[in-house]
Formats: structure tokens, C-alpha cells, sequence
């Protein structure tokens, strides 16, 4: 299955439609009945959608590395090996020092996000990128420091006292961002705008879940199903999405499983755990595969 533009085009329109009436279901929610998000339901939908929508959008990456690669002999044995090797170098860098892990994650984030809500920008504005990469990371922090501290306390296995700014500060940053969108990505605008209220007023896991989930992870599938080099109309996308959900949840599962019975966490601490770390350690292949698919393009072009 491929998407041609005008497909393209409308399923990014069901894609924002989708994000703002879930963003408004998520308010009201948040406002009227505030039990029915705890912390708890939280990371459970955390859980479910990481698995099921925001883990999966990686998987991209074989078709990717398909066609920068497999002229090469053994090209998909080579690409699974450095693969894993990537992700385990990461998770031995996060065990021995969590810290320069979680720093490091959040700098590759950034980048990542910035790449890609900016690929289609035509000022291709490093200001403009840095700005739009910054949000997802530099919003809940700065906003909702005492519950993202508590995320990073967990995952770095121990106690950190947030770091609290000045409400100026917070308007500046805002403001600031805001402009520089509206300079060089004005049709970036509307989208930031709605992303700000919710990273600003949501909690934070429930912002990242809309913004990872029901934007960034969707809007992956889109492009990539409309990149040409990468998808046929020959690939049986049903096939290919069923094979790679069952992985997903086969994986969630078993970490789960060993986690739990090879540690005394919380199921909320087992869940921050796996989903972020196993983020971040999938993030590093990702980017750098993305990064040499994106290099060869520009060399075509």
C-alpha cells in the first residue's frame, strides 16, 4: 500500500482532526473528572498506546534500511545485529551512568523531533527546528517540574529536587517560540499552539502520550507510506502491521515479565522504566539510520 499526495494530504488531516478532538476529550476529562487520569490510568494508557502506536512506527526502519542496503550480502542479518548492538551499547551506557543515558535520550529526542516536524518546511530554518524540537522536551519541564522530576527520580534510581523558574521565564519561552514559528513555519502554527495548551495545562504523560502517540508516531506512518522508496503497492501493509504488533506485544510482555521478577518495582515504576528507556534505546539506531536514509536522499536530489 501507498499513499499518493492527495491521500496523503487527507488521512494528515484525519491525523489533526484525531488529535484535537482527543486533546479536547482528554481536557474536559482532565477538568470534570480528574480521578479518571491518575497517575495509575495514566501509565497504563501510556503502556497500551506506547506498545500498540508508538513502538510500531519504528519498524519503518527495516524498509528503510531495505533500500539503503540491500544490494550489500547478508544486508538484513548485518542491519538486525548492528541494531540490537546499538540499543544494548545505549542500555549499558544508561545502567553504568543513567544520568548521561536520560540527558543523552532527551538531546536525541529533541534533534529527532526537530528533523522531523520541520522536513517539510521550506525555509528549513535551524532556528525554527531547534524551536519546534524544543517543545515536547522543554514544555512539561518547565511547566510541570515537581512530576517530570519525579519521572527522571525513577529512572535514574534516585531522589532529585526539581528545578522551579520564574513564571517569566516560562511566558519568554513560550512567546518566543511562538514567534519563530510564526516567522519561518507559519503552517506550523495552529498545530504548536494547541501542543503548548496541552503541554502546559495536561499532566505530562498524558501530553506525551497525545504528542508521540497521536501526532508524531501517526504522522510517521503517513510519510512513510507515501515515500515511494520505501513502500509498493505490492506490500501487503495489513500483513506487515499484524506481524510487527504481535512482536511489539510479545516483547512488552516478556520485559514486563523479567522485570518483575527480577526486580521489587511498582508496576508504575516498571512501566516508566521499560517504556521510556526502551525509547531511548531504540531512539539511537533510529536516528542515525534516518539520518543516513535522509543524507543519500539529498545526494539523489
Amino acid at each position: 500500500m501507498q499513499l499518493d499526495h492527495s491521500q496523503l494530504e487527507r488521512y494528515s488531516k484525519y491525523q489533526l482532526i484525531l488529535l484535537v478532538d482527543l486533546s479536547v476529550v482528554t481536557w474536559i476529562i482532565f477538568f470534570l473528572a480528574p480521578d479518571l487520569l491518575s497517575l495509575n490510568i495514566q501509565l497504563l494508557i501510556l503502556l497500551f498506546t506506547v506498545t500498540l502506536i508508538g513502538i510500531p512506527h519504528g519498524y519503518f526502519d527495516f524498509l528503510v534500511a531495505k533500500y539503503l542496503f540491500s544490494s550489500a550480502p547478508s544486508w538484513l542479518l548485518k542491519f538486525i545485529i548492528a541494531y540490537l548492538v546499538l540499543s544494548l551499547v545505549y542500555l549499558l551506557i544508561w545502567l553504568i551512568t543513567p544520568v548521561v543515558g536520560l540527558v543523552t535520550f532527551l538531546l536525541m529526542a529533541m534533534y529527532h523531533f526537530a528533523h522531523e516536524e520541520t522536513e517539510n518546511i521550506e525555509s528549513n530554518n535551524s532556528l525554527l527546528a531547534l524551536s519546534v524540537g524544543s517543545v515536547p522536551i522543554i514544555a512539561p519541564i518547565i511547566y510541570h517540574a515537581n512530576d517530570v522530576f519525579s519521572l527522571f527520580s525513577i529512572l535514574l534510581n534516585e531522589k532529585l529536587s526539581a528545578i522551579l523558574l520564574p513564571d517569566l521565564f516560562k511566558y519568554i519561552y513560550v512567546i518566543l517560540v511562538l514567534f519563530i514559528i510564526f516567522s519561518y513555519g507559519r503552517k506550523l502554527l495552529l498545530l504548536y499552539l494547541l501542543l503548548f495548551i496541552n503541554f502546559i495545562y495536561l499532566p505530562p504523560i498524558a501530553s506525551f502520550i497525545l504528542y508521540f502517540c497521536f501526532h508524531h508516531s501517526i504522522r510517521h506512518y503517513l510519510y512513510a507510506l507515501n515515500d515511494q522508496r520505501l513502500f509498493d503497492k505490492k506490500i501487503s501493509l495489513t500483513k506487515y502491521v499484524i506481524l510487527f504488533l504481535v512482536l511489539t506485544v510479545a516483547f512488552t510482555i516478556f520485559m514486563l515479565t523479567t522485570i518483575s521478577s527480577i526486580t521489587s518495582l511498582s508496576l508504575d515504576e516498571m512501566i516508566i522504566k521499560y517504556i521510556f528507556i526502551t525509547l531511548a534505546c531504540l531512539t539511537l539506531p533510529h536516528l542515525l539510520l534516518n539520518i543516513i536514509y535522509e543524507k543519500k536522499s539529498n545526494k539523489l536530489h
